[in-house]
């Protein structure tokens, strides 16, 4: 009989109910062939190796299957090193730890996993929002984002709208990816921020851990940054450059930080996070400025800025101005 299959056009049901038969074959053990018949089904799709995994750690996870000494296998690896005599096996469900048979295993990883979860977030001006996700993952939502998430059996992604957030992914087998205007950014495990903004690139910035940056319709592979590098995408063209990744993001903490930072530059950072700074003369944007600023007392940055450079400050209707002196 021939090992279980997939095709591309199956539902995550169907590949779970394989990866249940698979593991249930693998329990009396797998000859040679056999196992190489397993890790090419592993490795032919991301859902696979998750749905494996995800079915072993359900099954570990049941107090009766420990307590009948049933199947609990740390991950799907375990039974690739476990080889037996070459027999065929038939392709019907087994049966073992008093009678749950594979049927019953695809049930209880349904059961343990729960139904996949989609989620929309949102913030409004000036505000910011931290969300804990279903499977552990943290995001930072900045003013004005937009996104919607969706924690799966096999796979897990969000899709910013517009704004920016940043992830901290809690690392397991099914991936995560932060789609953002033509951009997908493909991630197992790190702390990275993604920003999309009207008239400006898509950027991401890598704190910690590794991602890759692909073209979201082509799947083309556009950077592969290191921790304390962003990527701005600028159509089918990625520019990396050193940065100070905890900076960029500081503003999770109610901070803005700049190091040399271009005024227009700030003042724009200033005016996502809901702060409205008019410059009087865009010649002024070339001005340099240094420093962490609280979010919510923009006054000291004004202060600071006007100590350096021949500049005033005024409150004016609806946020502040910046003129000559």
């Amino acid at each position: 009989m021939n090992p279980p299959t997939t095709t591309q056009a199956d539902s995550d049901e169907a590949i779970l109910d394989l990866a249940a038969r698979w593991l249930a074959r693998a329990q009396a053990g797998l000859n040679t062939q056999e196992r190489a018949a397993f890790r090419h089904w592993l490795a032919a799709r991301p859902e696979h190796a998750a749905a494996a995994d995800l079915v072993a750690r359900a099954w570990a996870a049941a107090p009766a299957a420990a307590a009948q000494g049933g199947f609990a296998p740390s991950s799907a690896e375990h039974h690739l090193t476990k080889p037996r005599a070459a027999r065929p096996l038939p392709l019907r469900p087994l049966a073992w730890g008093g009678g749950i048979a594979t049927a019953a295993l695809a049930v209880l990883a349904v059961f343990w996993l729960g139904q996949p979860v989609a989620q929309q977030y949102a913030t409004g001006a000036g505000e910011r929002r931290m969300v804990t996700l279903a499977d552990g993952s943290r995001m930072w939502l900045a003013p004005a984002t937009r996104l919607t998430t969706r924690i799966g059996w096999f796979e897990r992604s969000s899709t910013i709208e517009t704004g920016e957030a940043v992830f901290d992914v809690a690392h397991e087998r099914r991936g995560f990816t932060v789609s953002a205007g033509p951009v997908a950014v493909i991630d197992r495990g790190t702390l990275f921020a993604v920003r999309l903004r009207p008239k400006t690139p898509v950027r991401v910035t890598l704190a910690r851990g590794a991602v890759t940056v692909e073209d979201r319709s082509s799947a083309a592979l556009l950077a592969s940054p290191v921790p304390g590098e962003a990527v701005e995408v600028v159509g089918s063209r990625a520019i990396t450059r050193r940065v100070d990744a905890e900076s960029a993001m500081s503003w999770r903490e109610g901070r803005l930080t700049f190091a040399n930072t271009p005024l227009d530059e700030a003042v724009t950072a200033f005016a996502e996070q809901g702060m409205a700074i008019r410059l009087a003369d865009p010649g002024l944007g070339t001005l340099r400025i240094s420093g962490a600023y609280t979010i919510t007392d923009i006054e000291p940055f004004l202060s600071a800025l006007s100590s350096i450079h021949p500049v005033r400050w005024s409150r004016v209707t609806g946020g502040y101005a910046i003129e000559r002196r």
